[in-house]
């Protein structure tokens, strides 16, 4: 398998996606960046089991379909130094070695089967969709994270709480010390629901909404506590706080 594509798209998207990926992991699998390569499209994934995230950027060339994964640390220090050029893999799925090639050199390395990477949970039917603006989302979750806690006794506090009406959105954060309280009249639903965004997830939609200004953020959530941000070639499935705020 071999395909060709930017330098710096995929630098760009591994390294907005490495935010996912955990220091230490409860499976070696999720060290890894997985690649699927179909009809001229690459799509990358990371999770650390809770969150995952998932983006996609066109290639210049390939010669057929396939999935893969690879160790994200040793991938980003080979790519990240490389200046903007095409870069070409080939992948040798029986061999378990990618050899990745550009203007100036070569190298290769490792690569593993994608089977064992955990797969983000399903939405049920029926579930709540709202769309936000991403400048008002990102400018909200930014005003309300320091306020956050880390109290593993009260997790609920450990969060953003959105509570959802027909003609407005309330946002809370705090840590029992601080208070952020945020009421948005341009965030509307049909309904009246909420959830509980974790600080993690939060944090990566933050790092990662400054690049889609303007856009809308389609979120996806259910009464599993389950919940996908998509914006842009991006989707961040993540697990909602269970409980009450």
């Amino acid at each position: 398998m071999r395909f060709t594509l930017s330098s710096s798209a995929l630098t760009n998207k591994l390294v907005a996606l490495s935010k996912v990926i955990n220091s230490k992991n409860s499976l070696p699998i999720l060290a890894d960046f997985v690649f699927e390569i179909e009809n001229n499209t690459l799509r990358l994934t990371a999770s650390d089991s809770e969150n995952t995230m998932k983006t996609s950027l066109e290639l210049n060339e390939s010669d057929s379909n396939g999935v893969f994964a690879i160790g994200n640390h040793d991938l980003i220090e080979a790519v990240k130094g490389i200046s903007e050029q095409p870069i070409t893999f080939d992948v040798n799925l029986q061999d378990n070695i990618a050899k990745i090639s550009y203007q100036n050199g070569l190298f290769s390395l490792p690569i593993d089967s994608a089977d064992e990477f955990p797969i983000a949970q399903e939405i049920s039917a029926g579930a709540n969709v709202i769309n936000i603006n991403s400048s008002v989302l990102a400018e909200n979750i930014n005003r309300s994270l320091f306020a956050t806690g880390q109290d593993e006794i009260r997790p609920v506090m450990n969060g953003i709480y959105f509570d959802i009406e027909p003609e407005s959105t309330t946002l809370v954060a705090s840590n029992a010390h601080k208070l952020v309280y945020y009421r948005r009249h341009d965030i509307k639903s049909g309904g009246t629901t909420s959830f509980i965004l974790p600080k993690k997830p939060a944090n990566l939609l933050k790092a990662n909404l400054a690049k889609f200004m303007d856009e809308e953020v389609e979120i996806t959530f259910d009464s599993s506590n389950c919940a996908y941000f998509k914006f842009g070639q991006s989707l961040i499935f993540c697990k909602l706080v269970d409980g009450n705020y």
